[in-house]
């Protein structure tokens, strides 16, 4: 009787090892278009209890962390630069104090590419164009993870003014190693960017049932063996 109780436990830790969960990458995750005045806008549980690392506002003319963007450059301050309230300091509906991004080709879009340990929550504020606007992000290999739009956000003001400024992010476990914002018409302006580490609990699953069977097969041999003794 001990031996088989023995056996027994032997049969359940073989099948035990034969179904180890794995890690499952979750599916990319997108935030927006959301309203945005001030950094108490971005959404909750936008970084899932990571923390943001960078912060890109453009306010020193240049685009840094090792980012790099397909078209444009810095612009401002200017009586029509729409850099979002919280870059002047105040929420008072005017961005004429600040800088941005911006690229007089809408609708090619500006795409900004990441370098180096890629974010895994990354993000911009549109603050102005013309026509329906589309948001997609990018994984490694340059794979698509996904778009938001097109939508219409636009409100045809370029005079500094920020009521039709939007987030938009996306999060993604494997690693997101570009953005892109495009405009069906006019020019494009980018406030800022934001990224950072999501890091948030994972789901798991067994393994394939060929390890299963694998288990299985280890602990009928087991059981053989015990037999002949």
């Amino acid at each position: 009787m001990t031996q088989l109780k023995r056996l027994a436990v032997s049969c359940a830790a073989a099948l035990a090892v034969s179904v180890a969960p794995v890690p499952v990458v979750a599916a990319p995750l997108f935030y927006g278009p959301v309203a945005y005045l001030s950094s108490a806008d971005v959404p909750a549980g936008f970084y899932l209890g990571g923390s943001a690392t960078g912060l890109e506002d453009f306010e020193d003319s240049t685009l840094g962390f090792g980012i790099s963007a397909s078209f444009g450059s810095a612009i401002g301050p200017s009586a029509i630069t729409d850099s979002v309230d919280a870059d002047d300091g105040t929420i008072d509906g005017s961005g004429v104090g600040g800088h941005s991004w911006f690229s007089s080709g809408g609708s090619q879009g500006v795409t900004f590419t990441f370098t180096g340990t890629l974010p895994t929550a990354a993000a911009l504020v549109w603050t102005d164009g013309a026509g329906t606007t589309t948001f997609e992000a990018f994984g490694p290999g340059m794979v698509s993870l996904g778009t938001i739009g097109p939508v219409a956000i636009a409100d045809g003001s370029i005079s500094g003014t920020t009521a039709d400024d939007r987030f938009f992010g996306v999060q993604d476990t494997s690693g997101i190693l570009a953005i892109k914002l495009s405009n069906t018409s006019g020019g494009i302006e980018v406030d800022h960017l934001q990224f950072g580490s999501a890091s948030g609990g994972s789901t798991s699953v067994p393994e394939p049932a060929s390890l299963l069977l694998l288990g299985l097969a280890v602990a009928g041999a087991a059981l053989a063996g015990r037999r002949r003794w």
